[in-house]
């Protein structure tokens, strides 16, 4: 029996020699290079690489036969150490450098004292999973990455944001050994940089309403100063904190429709007007003809907003804000 929808989910189950086995993977690991790779073997003479940085949680049996242990690997000078952590909180452990059989063993023996029984060290880490190691070779053997630099801006952002769901992911996993269940421990932020570009990553429930309110803001600002959509991006390079330029500028596209609903912008056919305009040919300032012509088409047009409109928009306001009282034609400044 094997169920596993690994890596969708870090849950495998597996009857191992007629013992129900369920894996937490919390750490797949990699393997070594070949000059530093070690194998281990079962009583069938099958032979399983020995992963590095390797982190599983591995639980079986019934009542007071049930086992619930926290199984890691790690190479200290190219030899692989086998820790088993146990108890409470996982706060005791053994470990081997001989084998993960002999880890297993002296768990046992530490768990159930002159007990007969033998544990397989290769089933209690899991050391056969074919699925882990599938994973780990098709990481091993995917291409090499592109430096950041190299890539294009979407890429880029493809790449920050599968770092950040990583991260994510091994948070998760890694919470689960360091704290209780009803803590709610929660991810909120990550930040980090990428020659030396600084990303932030936010993982909470975002208040749309108030990051609305904070880009407004921003944009009363960059409109007073006045500030260029260039410069804001040589801003945001330097301090991250601050909102992103697309999405000041979204926000400031979204105002000026609401603005343009609110109070439509109407234009003026002044063609029929003699034009004050003259364009020296001898300049050297606009020598293009076609520009010249898109230049006096617009020249001979022009935008305006009725009064009447701007009143009934910012009347009610006024009225609120008790400046004005429509039954007081004394103005409140």
């Amino acid at each position: 029996m094997f169920q596993s929808s690994y890596p969708t989910s870090n849950i495998l189950k597996i009857n191992q020699n007629s013992t129900y086995y369920t894996y937490n993977i919390i750490k797949k690991g990699f393997y070594p290079l070949n000059d530093i790779l070690c194998y281990t073997s079962t009583c069938s003479s099958n032979q399983f690489k020995i992963p590095d940085d390797y982190m599983i949680h591995t639980s079986w049996g019934k009542g007071i036969s049930r086992h619930m242990i926290r199984c890691e690997i790690s190479y200290v000078e190219s030899v692989p150490v086998f820790k088993i952590w146990f108890g409470e909180d996982y706060q005791n452990y053994v470990s081997s450098t001989t084998s993960a059989t002999n880890a297993a063993n002296t768990y046992l023996q530490i768990k159930r004292p002159n007990t007969q029984a033998r544990l397989s060290g290769v089933h209690v880490f899991g050391l056969n999973l074919q699925e882990l190691e599938k994973e780990r070779e098709r990481k091993q053997n995917s291409r090499l990455l592109k430096p950041f630099n190299k890539l294009s801006n979407s890429m880029k952002t493809k790449r920050v944001h599968a770092f950040s769901e990583h991260l994510t992911v091994d948070f998760k996993n890694t919470a689960i050994s360091c704290f209780h269940p009803n803590d709610h421990l929660d991810l909120q932020e990550i930040r980090f940089a990428v020659q030396e570009k600084t990303f932030k990553a936010n993982f909470g429930i975002q208040d749309m309403e108030k990051e609305s309110q904070r880009n407004e803001s921003f944009i009363k600002v960059i409109d007073q100063g006045p500030i260029s959509r260039n410069s804001y991006q040589k801003l945001t390079a330097l301090q991250s904190e601050l909102p992103r330029e697309s999405a000041i500028y979204k926000t400031k596209k979204k105002i000026n429709e609401q603005m343009n609903q609110a109070i439509p912008i109407l234009i003026l056919n002044i063609s029929g007007q003699q034009s004050s305009v003259s364009i020296n040919e001898d300049s050297n300032t606009i020598n293009d003809s076609e520009v010249i012509e898109e230049v006096l088409k617009y020249i001979r047009k022009a935008g305006y907003r009725k009064i009447k409109d701007i009143l009934l928009f910012i009347l009610p306001g006024l009225i609120n804000q008790n400046v004005l009282n429509p039954n007081d034609l004394t103005i409140h400044l």
